[in-house]
């Protein structure tokens, strides 16, 4: 038992290092998930987040995609998508997906895959202000749509008008 508390103490150390090193602090966060008015809202969190873009995207999508904390609001993306990576290169964000259902072809809708994919846009583009363009890719290549419904041939922008009026910059 001593043991195994030393060894905690030992870690928590490390990590306050890491922490540290990288210029980790807590910081707030704004996901956009659907609303019952189907239009976008944030709900806001605060993450441990390094100091450096690159390595607080990660940390922001993976929180996105544990889903709203308000388990009333439904998931947008299938509840078996994983983050393979993410990449800020120029003003662009680049997400890699996958996952089952997105491998195998997402049966969905046209308005469930343009708030699954504008919310992440909308996730983006609003905690990281150098990031202007978000493209989605699929097991780590280019793909035209996940559903058929939204084009996702290029990088996208925000869109406000799937935004709550409420929450427009």
């Amino acid at each position: 038992m001593l043991l195994a508390g030393a060894c905690k103490k030992k870690e928590d150390a490390s990590q306050q290092a890491i922490n540290a090193a990288n210029r980790v602090a807590m910081r707030q966060v704004r996901l956009f998930y659907e609303s019952p008015d189907m239009l976008l809202v944030p709900e806001t969190r605060n993450l441990p987040l390094p100091e450096a873009p690159a390595g607080a995207l990660s940390i922001v999508i993976r929180e996105y995609f544990k889903g709203p904390a308000n388990q009333a609001v439904p998931r947008l993306f299938p509840a078996d998508t994983v983050v393979r990576g993410t990449y800020l290169v120029g003003d662009t964000a680049i997400l890699d997906l996958g996952g089952t259902t997105l491998t195998a072809g997402w049966g969905t809708g046209s308005h469930q895959e343009a708030m699954a994919v504008y919310s992440v846009v909308q996730t983006v583009t609003a905690n990281f202000a150098d990031a202007k363009r978000v493209r989605i890719l699929v097991n780590g290549t280019p793909t035209e749509t996940l559903a058929g419904h939204v084009s996702l041939a290029r990088a996208l922008g925000p869109r406000a008008d799937v935004v709550d009026p409420r929450f427009r910059r």
